[in-house]
């Protein structure tokens, strides 16, 4: 009993003999061998492997390369919209233009046939003024119609308030002077009148027997409607107001001076209808 304790407390120290004894190679191998030993735990003393740069740069740049597409795709994609955009305002534009040039268009027609019409109107009052005027012996009522006819030659489709003003004053004289004229011709000569008094009431029948009041007031009325239309600068609506001044200047040959003076050429035509304000 005794020998085998002995040898058993020998063991270790012939072990560490054999170990400091042995090469160097082997103790490295008997060192190995005990790592290995040890198990699954000898992995993590293995060294970490070294990163490889050039993958991850090739992956950086080929980032930047798909971040570069994007924003290329974008700044297309805007580009294409402020080129459309564009193309819808001058669209847009030109089409206005287009509607603004066929209004001016249209504008100008209309103003050229209201012009040709004006003209027009024009002529057939100036003939039927020279008519009334040639009829009218004593000239009695030559400064009413020389004023009308000065306005019936006016061209253009609208009057200059500086010259509108003018032409109601010498219209205004011109008529004072012919009013004047008319009952002093009426005074100094008895005339027949022109029509048969209306057997109705006192008043008709005095308005009937006394046709310069009732042919006067008629053109006092119509001259003051001339009067009124300068005021507006509308030379359609002051030759209007000169067709409508004749009829009662017709009525003045025809009704008061007939008797007195005669006619001379006959009864003119029919006078053209007032002209409508343009």
């Amino acid at each position: 009993m005794r020998a085998l304790v002995t040898r058993g407390l020998l063991l270790p120290p012939l072990m560490c003999a054999t170990l400091v004894c042995t090469p160097a190679g082997t103790a490295a191998a008997l060192v190995d061998a005990g790592h290995e030993a040890r198990g699954p735990h000898a992995a993590g003393a293995v060294k970490a492997p070294e990163p490889d740069v050039d993958a991850l740069t090739a992956w950086l740049d080929a980032l930047e390369a798909e971040f570069d597409a994007l924003v290329a795709q974008k700044e297309a994609d805007a580009d294409a919209l402020v080129a459309q955009r564009e193309s819808d305002v001058d669209a847009l534009v030109a089409q206005k233009e287009a509607e603004a040039d066929a209004l001016v268009a249209q504008k100008e027609a209309e103003a050229d046939a209201l012009l040709a019409r004006l003209d027009a109107a024009s002529d057939v009052l100036v003939t039927r003024i020279g008519t009334l005027d040639r009829m009218d012996q004593r000239n009695v009522l030559a400064p009413l119609l020389r004023e009308l006819t000065t306005l019936a030659k006016l061209e253009g489709d609208r009057l200059e308030p500086a010259a509108a003003a003018r032409h109601a004053d010498a219209v205004k004289r011109a008529h004072a002077t012919v009013q004047k004229k008319l009952r002093t011709l009426h005074a100094t000569t008895p005339v027949t009148p022109h029509r048969a008094p209306a057997p109705a009431t006192p008043y008709r029948a005095a308005v009937a027997a006394d046709p310069v009041a009732d042919l006067l007031g008629t053109l006092q009325s119509a001259v003051d409607g001339l009067l009124k239309t300068l005021t507006s600068l509308d030379l359609g609506a002051v030759l209007g107001a000169v067709t409508g001044v004749l009829s009662p200047v017709l009525g003045v040959v025809t009704g008061l001076l007939q008797p007195v003076l005669g006619v001379v050429g006959g009864t003119p035509a029919s006078l053209p209808a007032p002209l409508p304000a343009s």
